[in-house]
């Protein structure tokens, strides 16, 4: 999920078919353990215009999907019939998407609990479970591309834990090379320019920080007609006054990430997604 669908048995990737039988396979990947219903199946297929055999159809490309998985992982019971529709019976350890979460939560815990080096390697091992984007091949199904946009927004709150903890260890220079490139990649996100502007000032590049402030406050202003938040301000005026709670081996201050505009619930732990069955050796 987390990059081009795949499903793997045993380390050999497995052909589900094509584009018609992956939607239906991603749609229930989206909900491990919970029913999706045949009309939702025919609303992500054909949108507000599915054909007048949509629901028998649907269940074609279930039977399909279930002989795939039958051959691939040599086991029954992996989807499943349940009223009004199907369910996708996965131990959700096998989801790489509910892996990065919960990785990922286990990371900001980490945090939170002032252990940052092991923040950084749950956080970084969570992040290196992505190869692209998420559902990229699914972004005109809405659902499925409604989970993309939530799991790319966990992936950058996951990006900004890491890099405060590795702000907390010290690691000033080298995190300001890589938000450098954030923000240039993510511009409204004002906890990668308060990261960026208290590495650069830590590394004895006051004046670049205050001009990052400043960059990031037109780039605000131009796109969404807002000032900085409370918090990326209180972080200028602390460079301007050399406060010394912005020195190095701390969190930056400026009341937080919350009131830097993150994505505030996204740190919450990944849901419990049912406890199914999973044949050993498959994964999607």
């Amino acid at each position: 999920m987390l990059g081009p669908l795949e499903t793997v048995v045993d380390g050999r990737s497995v052909d589900l078919g094509g584009p018609q039988l992956r939607c239906v396979l991603a749609r229930l990947a989206v909900a491990p353990g919970r029913t999706v219903s045949v009309g939702a199946l025919a609303a992500e297929l054909w949108g507000a215009f599915p054909p007048a055999d949509a629901h028998r159809t649907v269940r074609t490309y279930v039977s399909r999907l279930r002989t795939a998985l039958r051959c691939a992982a040599g086991a029954e019971g992996l989807l499943i019939t349940r009223p009004p529709g199907y369910q996708l019976r996965v131990d959700p350890t096998v989801v790489d998407a509910v892996r990065f979460e919960r990785l990922a939560a286990s990371g900001r815990q980490a945090l939170a609990a002032q252990q940052p080096q092991l923040a950084v390697q749950r956080l970084t091992t969570a992040l290196g479970l992505w190869r692209g984007d998420a559902f990229a091949e699914f972004d005109r199904h809405p659902a499925i591309a409604a989970e993309a946009t939530r799991l790319e927004r966990t992936r950058m709150s996951a990006i900004e834990a890491r890099i405060e903890a590795a702000l907390v260890m010290g690691l000033d220079a080298q995190v300001a090379v890589e938000l450098e490139g954030l923000v240039r990649a993510h511009p409204t996100r004002e906890v990668l320019w308060g990261q960026l502007m208290t590495a650069l000032y830590r590394s004895g590049r006051q004046a670049e920080a205050l001009s990052a402030f400043q960059l990031a406050r037109a780039v605000l202003i131009e796109d969404h007609g807002v000032e900085p938040s409370p918090g990326l301000v209180e972080i200028h005026r602390q460079i301007l006054r050399h406060d010394t709670a912005l020195g190095r081996g701390g969190r930056p201050s400026g009341g937080g990430r919350p009131t830097w505009g993150g994505d505030q619930g996204v740190g919450a732990d990944a849901p419990d997604h049912g406890s199914p069955f999973v044949p050993s050796g498959a994964a999607v």
